[in-house]
């Protein structure tokens, strides 16, 4: 879905081509004074408004994709691909972009159930989760209440670990608040004080984490 509009970016009417996709950041460049702008469903004017004019001082920044034939994105760092492989948790894994996700999974899902069993004892949750990881295009992480299982998606893999903390702290914390309320929040950043910055860094597909 497409729709050309007007944004005030900074006090500065700019004509302005967006494209709603199925993905999770906001890309975007500058030509001539015109916004050409990828984006997530639901994305308001006011909100790109507002991410906009923060980065007025570099309006043509592109978001990286997180791996092309020559490097990869792993824990937030990037990584050049050496004769066809990449490393992942001290692993030589043969590089593919057509079956990345699938090729890595394990070992995601090792480092992940680690990551989780801290945060179980951490948090003081009673009985430990059963956990996957699978990469969709939709969430980041669930939390099945009814199963007692964990999904976290695969594609956190390109992210800095204390991003992938965040998102882990969150599915957690839903064992003692079912919604998004103030509570369940409060209780979030019990266990992770920056969360907001995080998960910002991930939305705008900021592989390395806050201010790096």
């Amino acid at each position: 879905m497409k729709k050309e509009t007007t944004l005030n970016i900074n006090g500065e009417i700019h004509e302005a081509s967006i494209e709603y996709k199925n993905i999770r950041s906001i890309r975007w460049v500058v030509k001539d004074g015109k916004y050409t702008i990828r984006c997530p469903y639901l994305v308001t004017n006011s909100y790109l408004e507002n991410v906009l004019s923060k980065h007025k001082s570099r309006p043509t920044k592109v978001i990286e994709k997180p791996f092309s034939d020559t490097y990869c994105w792993i824990y937030g760092e990037k990584q050049e691909v050496k004769d066809g492989f990449i490393s992942i948790d001290g692993h030589f894994v043969l590089f593919s972009s057509k079956t990345f996700y699938k090729d890595i999974n394990k070992y995601f899902l090792t480092y992940i159930e680690t990551r989780i069993k801290y945060y179980e004892n951490l948090m003081n949750v009673d009985k430990p989760y059963n956990v996957s990881t699978k990469y969709v295009s939709t969430r980041y992480g669930s939390n099945s209440k009814r199963t007692h299982h964990i999904t976290i998606n695969t594609y956190l893999i390109h992210f800095s670990k204390d991003i992938i903390d965040a998102i882990i702290v969150h599915e957690l914390a839903h064992c003692f608040y079912y919604d998004h309320s103030k509570n369940f929040y409060n209780f979030v950043y019990k266990y992770c004080s920056n969360y907001d910055g995080l998960h910002k860094a991930l939305r705008l597909g900021n592989y390395k984490g806050v201010n790096k």
